[in-house]
């Protein structure tokens, strides 16, 4: 039998048994393309025919990849929620894979690439182990009609049973390739593919044959009723029991034997102690150094010690089974006006009365024992209120945008956006300034900066009331002096610069190409005033602190801001949904500068969630090994001096505002711990110091 004949044997006499039993293997086998006679294409590998399926050896130090294309132009997917892979390992070493779905996208206009759009994956497969890896797949909200059930979850960006729909994503009507990337490893490979399938119905099976019975779909703990998994709370004797079961656990896993009581790097060397967190630069890599003088690597979550899962009600409330009374004599004050507070609710029925303060010192206990030294953005603040053997370092975050120049961006020449951010770190600030534990305060979060000519834009947009307009028409008129001359570059016709102010310019009056200069100069103006009052305010209330950014998101990250915010920040901050950042590109190489990674997660679709959220994994297990994957990578990085994952908690399982319902927490709805995802974080996190000092 020839290779490419028998692979494609091989998937059709595959039944592939899904939740909802499939019977026709035939629906699930993937066309393949041949080429050169053959199913698939390699690079720097081998492959041969065995029993199982093909075998595959890659040579040590060399990277690889084989390559499936769909016999037609493309799969379609859509009805699918993975395309699954199943792996053998014959090694004798854990090997790493990168599965990697090539699709096309044309119905999403404003990508300036649309064909050969790239959806990547992580999976790590064990010696001797035969491994099914779900490559989980984030749809685009472009492709909303292929999944007209989705109107009957409004609120939700995760829909069951795990198609999302997000502002960026997969169009699974068109993947037209899967590539199966082996990464240099210093050892000799050999694993046998199995199989490359569609997985799993993308609708519930409920759903599917009377919708009546499918709602409600939410239970009176906040979890999604029509499936199970471990963890999953069925009834308020559970949630004792799981506590019971943690304090075992806590005990048995009291923390990292590295650490000062900051989580700082007692077993090396002494510095310059000060009583505060600061940087360093040592032998050519950056660090953070805690009160004691000792080094500090910041391995954070984000809001941590708060569980809500404050979840919208109104027009919703036939997802609801069991909700509580408005009325309830011991259940309304979880009602925040028209949305339900489903993980205090939990809190209290699991830690009892004063649950939410007990609580923050049980989260404490629990960032020692997995390896978590740092309470990341919009975590408990008022840690300096509790006993001291409890604290761990903890962030300050303001968010201040108003009055804005754009939607998400202030008019930083406006002096009431100074004032109203003044008031705010003021309050947040009363009683930290000189408290050790404070580690930095973050201004704003993931604010829109766009480009200079953006900027530009928004700003002569507005009218002569705009002190953001009034600095760029100034800026415009001391450089040019007379209108004639900006008239002349911008192809206008204003005859005065008064004129200028107070007219509403669009976008398509002007020759923006022929002002770059001006707008760019008056970009780092915005810059230089935004950076200065931040950092002066900050010092002014907390002159000790570290300003430590406003976590940058997406491509509003540019060689002016970020070059302007390294003359005030102490530590850079950049919200990073990647798979890796060993190489991050930013800040840019000419930026000397520390960083951290304010925002990262994987999650995935295995425990009643139905978005894993930005990071996406195969199941809880793959979380882990992403997770040790991303912060050694972080760790091997000079520049990068922490990690903060986002977040502690899930989502809603029905959506917040925002849409949101995402299996980003190392904690569920229901304080229930993802245990296999700790035992891994523990497994980097218990030895980040020593790891870090080996690598060069």
């Amino acid at each position: 039998m020839k290779r490419s004949n028998f692979l494609i044997t091989a998937l059709q006499c595959l039944v592939i048994v899904t939740l909802f039993g499939f019977d026709s293997p035939q629906e699930d086998v993937l066309n393949l393309k041949k080429v050169d006679g053959e199913t698939y294409t390699t690079n720097n590998l081998t492959v041969n025919q065995v029993k199982q399926g093909v075998e595959i050896t890659i040579p040590k130090g060399s990277k690889g990849v084989i390559s499936f294309s769909a016999s037609d132009e493309y799969w379609d997917l859509t009805s699918y929620k993975y395309m699954s892979i199943e792996l053998e390992n014959k090694s004798d070493q854990q090997v790493r894979f990168d599965p990697v779905l090539i699709y096309d996208n044309p119905r999403k206009k404003y990508l300036k690439k649309k064909e050969n759009l790239r959806n990547e994956h992580i999976g790590f497969i064990n010696s001797g182990e035969n491994l099914v890896f779900n490559c989980t797949m984030i749809r685009d909200a472009v492709t909303k009609n292929d999944y007209p059930q989705s109107s009957d979850f409004k609120g939700m960006k995760g829909i069951p049973e795990g198609v999302v729909l997000n502002f960026a994503g997969v169009d699974a009507s068109r993947i037209k390739k899967v590539n199966i990337e082996f990464p240099s490893q210093e050892f000799e490979r050999r694993v046998i593919l199995k199989r490359v399938f569609k997985n799993q119905n993308a609708v519930s099976e409920i759903y599917t044959k009377n919708k009546e019975e499918f709602f409600p779909f939410i239970n009176e703990y906040g979890q999604y009723i029509h499936e199970n998994w471990e963890g999953k709370i069925t009834n308020d004797a559970q949630l004792k029991e799981a506590l019971a079961k943690e304090e075992e656990e806590l005990l048995k896993y009291s923390g990292s034997k590295e650490w000062d009581k900051f989580g700082g790097y007692k077993l090396g060397p002494q510095l310059n102690k000060t009583g505060h967190f600061r940087t360093q630069k040592i032998d050519g890599k950056w660090w953070i150094i805690d009160p004691e003088g000792h080094l500090f690597w910041s391995n954070g979550i984000n809001g941590a010690g708060k569980l809500e899962v404050k979840t919208p009600i109104k027009g919703r409330e036939h997802y609801f089974k069991n909700l509580p009374a408005k009325n309830d004599p011991e259940y309304a004050k979880f009602y925040d006006g028209q949305k339900y507070m489903f993980g205090k609710q939990n809190l209290y029925k699991k830690y009892g009365e004063n649950s939410e303060f007990k609580y923050i010192d049980f989260s404490l206990r629990r960032m020692r024992s997995w390896g978590l030294n740092t309470l990341g953005g919009w975590s408990e603040e008022s840690i300096n209120e509790h006993k001291e053997e409890n604290k761990l370092p903890y962030t300050v975050i303001v968010h201040e945008t108003y009055p804005e120049i754009h939607e998400k961006f202030p008019d930083v020449f406006n002096p009431k956006w100074e004032s109203n951010l003044e008031e705010k770190l003021k309050k947040r600030l009363e009683g930290k300034a000189d408290d050790p534990f404070l580690f930095g305060v973050f201004v704003n979060n993931e604010i829109h900066w766009k480009n200079p000519a953006g900027l530009a834009i928004s700003t002569l947009e507005k009218g002569k009331k705009s002190y953001g307009k009034a600095a760029f028409v100034k800026l415009l008129q001391d450089n040019l002096k007379e209108i004639h001359q900006f008239n002349k570059l911008a192809g206008t016709s204003f005859s005065s610069w008064e004129e200028l102010l107070n007219t509403y310019v669009k976008k398509k009056e002007i020759k923006w190409v022929n002002i770059r200069k001006y707008t760019e100069a008056h970009y780092k103006n915005m810059c230089e005033t935004y950076f200065g009052i931040s950092q002066r305010l900050i010092k002014k209330y907390a002159p000790n602190t570290m300003y430590i950014g406003c976590r940058w998101h997406g491509n509003h990250k540019n060689n002016i801001n970020l070059e302007v915010s390294a003359k005030y920040l102490d530590l850079m901050s950049f919200n990073a949904y990647e798979n890796e950042v060993e190489h991050y590109k930013y800040p840019y190489k000419y930026i000397d500068k520390p960083f951290i990674i304010s925002e990262f997660n994987f999650g995935a679709l295995d425990t009643g969630k139905f978005f894993p959220g930005l990071g996406y994994a195969s199941n809880q297990r793959n979380r882990g090994e992403k997770y040790i994957n991303f912060v050694s990578g972080a760790l091997r990085n000079p520049r990068c001096v922490g990690t903060h994952w986002f977040m502690w908690a899930n989502s809603t399982t029905a959506g917040k505002g925002n849409g949101e319902n995402a299996n980003c927490g190392v904690v569920s709805a229901t304080d229930q711990v993802y245990y296999e995802l700790v035992n891994y974080m523990r497994q980097i996190n218990y030895k980040m110091y020593s790891y870090r000092l080996q690598q060069q």
